[in-house]
């Protein structure tokens, strides 16, 4: 079963126009920002940070139509890094959108 990840929320939601955006902006490829939200590539911690800063300002800008992205929803190591837990504090853990559960799509 396929996991909907928070990048790949964002990527959802976003235009053709909005991923190249934010790939450049944070220095990668679009086809960089497909292989993080389908799972198949971690962010080093300073790629995660820099998608965070940028996808928040995308998501303010664009009104609340595109999800924040966190650090921690995109390596591992954040994940476990104790600084991006205590200057995320909720956030760290708890992505912006609802995540639906397996059972919940079976049911559809």
């Amino acid at each position: 079963m396929k996991t909907i990840t928070p990048m790949k929320a964002w990527m959802s939601a976003a235009t053709t126009a909005e991923q190249e955006l934010l790939a450049a902006k944070a220095g990668t490829s679009r086809g960089m920002l497909f292989q993080l939200a389908g799972g198949h590539r971690q962010a080093s911690a300073a790629l995660a940070g820099k998608i965070e800063h940028v996808a928040f300002e995308m998501a303010k800008a664009s009104k609340g139509r595109l999800p924040v992205v966190t650090r921690t929803d995109l390596c591992a190591a954040c994940q476990r890094c104790q600084y991006a837990a205590k200057c995320l504090g909720e956030r760290a853990v708890v992505s912006e959108f609802p995540i639906v559960s397996g059972e919940q799509l079976e049911q559809q």
